[in-house]
């Protein structure tokens, strides 16, 4: 009987591990293929805007027209416009180079405005029959990723042929490095897998290419290539058609699970892969974890006979946890206030000015800060003492915060006697009506200021500066994949603006407002 009961189980047990494992092993193919196919998006919208940036050059008329005005009149004006237009697409869309070559493949004009680029004469020969082919297509040609050879970095180019009117000129060659533009979209794994990597690979000839090298190969970019008929590895199988999810194996002979994806208008194909011992280790470990279910259940009635014991220390324990979660969440409030003022401190505006930036570049929503100072405060201490100058910063934050009331905005004490006022959902116009106000408040407090240099009481002078929806678009162009809120140039610039602003009060005669945007128009105008 007992023996019965013993198989009995050892089969139940059995059945419930393949039950498990089966469902497990599909979890593992869903997210395995939905990382793929987010990379795959990635890859495709990479290209896609490489080959937008090279059609819109070649639908640029103007650009064409003043490169023809170069190359046959050598008219100077027309070679300093192609150079400051190749220097801003280089720029703004982070190329590595970008050259106008003729139609022999000849440089003759790079980014950097020089009659040809550094070390860089003439297209390459790994490159010069896509400048064939889009000389003869007119239109946009793409590469193949190519090694060192000219540049010192693996490397990708755009061919953007040019035509004055319908005169073939050239073309525009925009470079990139690989390490930098398509590596970062396939590397690293986004789940803390110690085996899973994806590798885009191609045929070239009786070789499959890698891009990016296996696992455990130990090659740089493009430096990794492995014989078609050597094995009938993943890269191999997907190179042959085999697209989805499969089994196979990989160069070194481990059992992968992989995904094989074409990418869009190439020949290339992404292929992840993770290995098999991987992917089951935990379910594995889990079911052997289950065969000591008897033994769990002997420890489990010792451990509740400790716990009776114990209970009542835990109790005390879990009082005093509590207790002092409460005095750590006092302390912590305490580090984000001004003492002498009461307002928030410098961390907790930097903090709000975050939190509030992010809100509303997600919504675009304008979005204001204030700078202010208090006029000749030093004269102030000098002439009143320090007690006196206190009362007075105190005095001042009570009229700023009797002005604040809408949910968001915050006034705190930014250094000294300056004070910063953060006023999200407000435009620059709002934003100075409430500079204004707060103007006039410190100013009906008549609190005496005999050193000052212009009225007998105490006054300020504020910045205003606001952030609008096509900052935003900005910051999304030169980000494509934005960081943290505190590490956007957008947040430092609306600082910098406010206090430039605030600076500017104070050299008109200080006692008054003056917003950025305003000195903006003023010196365009």
């Amino acid at each position: 009987m007992i023996a019965i009961l013993l198989l009995g189980l050892i089969y139940w047990l059995k059945g419930v591990y393949v039950e498990r494992e089966f469902r497990h092993r599909h979890q593992a193919e869903r997210e395995l293929q939905s990382i793929n196919q987010l990379q795959l998006r990635a890859l495709n919208a990479w290209r896609q805007d490489a080959l937008r940036d090279a059609g819109m050059l070649v639908e640029d008329g103007l650009l064409g027209g003043a490169l023809a005005r170069w190359r046959n009149a050598a008219d100077e004006t027309a070679r300093m416009r192609v150079s400051e237009r190749l220097r801003s697409l280089k720029e703004l869309r982070h190329y590595t180079a970008v050259y106008f070559v003729d139609v022999d493949g000849k440089v003759h004009l790079s980014a950097l405005g020089e009659a040809s680029g550094r070390g860089v004469d003439r297209v390459p020969e790994d490159y010069a029959g896509f400048l064939r082919e889009a000389l003869v297509s007119a239109l946009p040609v793409m590469s193949q990723p190519v090694a060192r050879q000219v540049f010192a970095f693996p490397s990708i180019g755009v061919f953007a042929p040019m035509f004055d009117e319908d005169r073939l000129i050239g073309a525009v060659w925009l470079v990139q490095d690989l390490r930098v533009g398509l590596i970062p979209l396939v590397e690293p794994w986004p789940t803390p897998s110690q085996t899973a990597r994806s590798s885009i690979v191609w045929r070239d000839g009786e070789l499959a290419r890698y891009l990016n090298a296996p696992r455990g190969a130990g090659s740089d970019v493009l430096r990794y290539a492995y014989r078609l008929g050597a094995g009938n590895t993943a890269a191999v199988q997907a190179l042959e058609g085999m697209r989805g999810v499969f089994y196979a194996r990989d160069e070194f002979e481990r059992a992968v699970m992989a995904v094989a994806s074409p990418i869009f208008g190439t020949d290339w194909v992404l292929v992840s892969a993770v290995e098999v011992a991987e992917v089951f280790a935990d379910v594995r470990r889990r079911e052997l974890l289950a065969l000591t279910l008897p033994v769990s259940l002997l420890l489990l009635f010792f451990a509740g006979v400790i716990g009776l014991v114990l209970r009542r220390a835990w109790q005390r324990e879990r009082v005093l946890t509590q207790a002092l979660q409460r005095s750590l969440g006092g302390l912590e409030a305490e580090l984000r206030v001004d003492p002498l003022t009461g307002v928030a401190n410098r961390r907790a505006i930097d903090e709000s000015a975050r939190f509030q930036l992010a809100l509303a570049v997600r919504g675009q929503t304008p979005m204001s800060v204030l700078m202010i100072d208090v006029d000749h405060f030093k004269c102030f201490n000098d002439h009143y003492g320090h007690p006196a100058g206190d009362q007075c910063l105190k005095n001042v934050a009570m009229a700023f915060q009797a002005h604040v009331r809408r949910a968001g905005e915050l006034v705190g004490r930014y250094g000294g006697e300056e004070f910063a006022v953060l006023l999200p959902l407000s435009d620059a116009k709002a934003a100075r009506v409430m500079a204004q106000t707060m103007c006039d408040a410190v100013r009906d407090l008549r609190i005496p200021h005999a050193a000052s240099a212009g009225v007998p009481w105490v006054t300020i002078s504020v910045g205003v500066a606001c952030v609008r929806c096509e900052d935003f678009a900005l910051e999304a162009d030169e980000h494509e994949r934005p960081g943290a809120p505190g590490d956007w140039r957008l947040l430092r610039d609306l600082f910098e603006r406010a206090d430039v602003a605030l600076y500017e009060a104070k050299r008109q005669g200080r006692d008054c407002v003056v917003l950025y945007e305003d000195l903006i128009d003023s010196v365009v105008s």
